[in-house]
């Protein structure tokens, strides 16, 4: 059970915090809003080559569309006309879909083998697979523009992906799912890898490394994206089909093995698992929070108080948000990095917060959520007074930015971030109150 001083002193850190930063927060809010609604269009591209839809990309060094970028990029900027760019940057990544449901994390108008790197000079051929984000930021296009149909014709390719992660990514003895690699994840060299990909030639070893993790974001991922799969048979007129049945049990069984192998009660997080060694991964990261980005149906209220508390102590919240890393990791850092990998070891990354925050406020820790946005909001302001424009991630130190500067991506959900949690709003929500509420146990 939570400790009462603990509870006591977390709730006076944010009551000293909110006090002393409600007005500065304003001037933080407006000036980023500004920033987003003048140059919100510096990710929209229309068809171009490969490419047959128009699509959303992370500007700065990237102009391909990455996946979890144009959901994150596409929610934020919904108000501001990016719905045809989401839907359309999802139908890509459908269209290059294989029949085995392979997919890479980018696609790119001038390839159909994308280097999906900051690097062009990297080898095309090391591949990494698409997060399963894609079905689920499809949903909330569709939903937004109330268009269900404009989907239909790639659910063979929805259909695909799925199985993908069924057959090639289960790990038969725990029934968890892997990333290839660490950099599969997005969090490029985060130190749940001993090795981060195969570019890293001097540790590399396919045998060992390769599909080898386990982690809380993958599951959460798949669980999403398995019901956000079931709410589209439900718009196609299959509500209550064994299909649908078949997909919201899925999800139910990938939630029972979160809970079940990757919660650690003793740390009050979610841990990793390798499949290789058999044994725990202990670094505390970011991903311990991301569960949360799945609302109650996957996460009970006990655990999500607890990873409350476990978030905020103070070597995982700093002045600027969420570390990447705990800053008692013995990786911790906050280098300038993004040649072969962006920096996971430490610097603050917007999307990873919002997750956080939006899920946080869902459990009803509404004074958290916000906390988190506000700092946030102070390092993206920050980085505006400082250079003009903005970079991927920012010292979790002192606020400044660190990587790939003119990039905008995810870093344009500080337009709605602050608003949607003070209105208990939440853009990345699926329709699935009716499959939630049909769970009978939770885990």
């Amino acid at each position: 059970r939570m400790g009462e001083s603990s509870v006591i002193g977390l709730s006076f850190l944010l009551l000293c915090a909110t006090c002393a930063a409600a007005t500065h927060r304003d001037d933080n809010v407006e000036l980023v809003k500004d920033y987003i609604i003048s140059h919100s269009n510096a990710t929209f591209r229309e068809p171009n080559g490969t490419l047959k839809y128009p699509y959303l990309v992370p500007a700065g060094p990237y102009d391909q569309c990455w996946d979890w970028d144009s959901v994150f990029t596409g929610v934020a900027l919904l108000d501001l006309g990016s719905a045809p760019y989401l839907a359309g940057s999802m139908k890509n990544f459908f269209e290059q879909t294989d029949a085995n449901g392979q997919v890479a994390i980018c696609v790119d108008p001038s390839t159909t083998s994308p280097s999906c790197s900051s690097d062009p000079a990297d080898n095309p051929q090391v591949k990494t697979h698409a997060k399963p984000l894609l079905i689920q930021g499809a949903l909330i296009a569709a939903e937004f523009m109330d268009d269900f149909e404009q989907f239909r014709e790639y659910r063979v390719q929805m259909e695909a992906q799925l199985n993908y992660w069924e057959s090639e990514r289960k790990d038969p003895s725990t029934g968890l799912y892997t990333w290839h690699d660490q950099m599969e994840s997005g969090a490029d060299n985060l130190p749940l890898s001993p090795c981060p990909t195969s570019r890293s030639v001097d540790c590399w070893d396919e045998d060992v490394n390769g599909n080898s993790l386990a982690a809380a974001d993958l599951v959460t991922y798949l669980y999403r994206e398995h019901l956000a799969y079931a709410s589209f048979l439900s718009s196609w007129g299959e509500e209550g089909g064994e299909e649908q049945k078949k997909h919201v049990e899925m999800a139910w069984g990938i939630a029972s093995s979160l809970g079940g192998k990757l919660w650690c009660e003793e740390s009050w997080s979610y841990k990793a698992w390798n499949t290789t060694s058999q044994q725990y991964i202990l670094n505390d990261v970011y991903v311990m929070g991301v569960p949360l980005f799945g609302g109650s149906g996957l996460v009970e209220f006990e655990r999500a108080e607890k990873l409350r508390e476990r978030l905020f102590r103070e070597d995982m919240l700093g002045e600027y948000g969420i570390r990447s890393t705990s800053s008692n990791d013995k990786a911790y850092n906050n280098y300038d990095l993004i040649t072969p990998y962006s920096n996971w070891q430490g610097p603050v990354w917007v999307n990873v917060n919002a997750m956080i925050a939006y899920g946080l406020n869902e459990q009803g820790f509404h004074d958290e959520a916000m906390e988190i946005a506000r700092r946030v909001l102070s390092a993206l302001a920050k980085d505006l007074r400082e250079t003009g424009e903005w970079h991927e991630d920012f010292d979790a130190e002192n606020g400044s930015g660190i990587s790939a500067s003119g990039f905008f991506s995810w870093n344009t959900l500080g337009y709605r971030l602050m608003d949607d949690l003070e209105n208990m709003r939440n853009p990345f929500a699926l329709s699935l109150s009716s499959f939630v509420e049909k769970r009978t146990e939770r885990v």
